[in-house]
């Protein structure tokens, strides 16, 4: 089993007790409504910035395990805000309805490896 999917396991539990109305892993659809919704908006925001700040640790350890490469390179001076994170969410889901029921975990580490490859050198 890979490191990573270790790491990937604790960041989930650490939302999941941070959060159990999140927990049950909401799809890309159920994440878009609660974006979408005028209350719900910065609550989506928040989480999916945590979801990706822990998907970052995650690839960060990954890297600089021996053996193993980073799942996407995205530049360390890039931050990227929650509310860009839900757009490229948002739009990846556009571009590919089937990716709606998808866990929004899952869509977001797509939108991070497609928007980001790692090449020679880049990480």
């Amino acid at each position: 089993m890979r490191p990573f999917i270790g790491v990937l396991i604790t960041c989930a539990a650490t939302l999941a007790a941070a959060n159990p109305a999140f927990a049950d892993t909401a799809t890309a659809k159920q994440f878009l409504q609660l974006d979408a919704s005028e209350d719900g908006k910065g609550l989506a925001e928040l989480k999916i910035a945590a979801l990706e700040e822990g998907i970052r640790v995650a690839n960060a350890r990954l890297a600089g395990t021996a053996g193993s490469k980073p799942l996407y390179c995205q530049p360390a001076s890039l931050v990227l805000t929650g509310s860009q994170l839900a757009d490229m969410v948002g739009r990846a889901v556009g571009q590919n309805d089937k990716l709606e029921d998808v866990p929004v975990p899952a869509v977001l580490l797509g939108v991070l490896e497609k928007t980001f490859p790692c090449t020679a050198g880049s990480h």
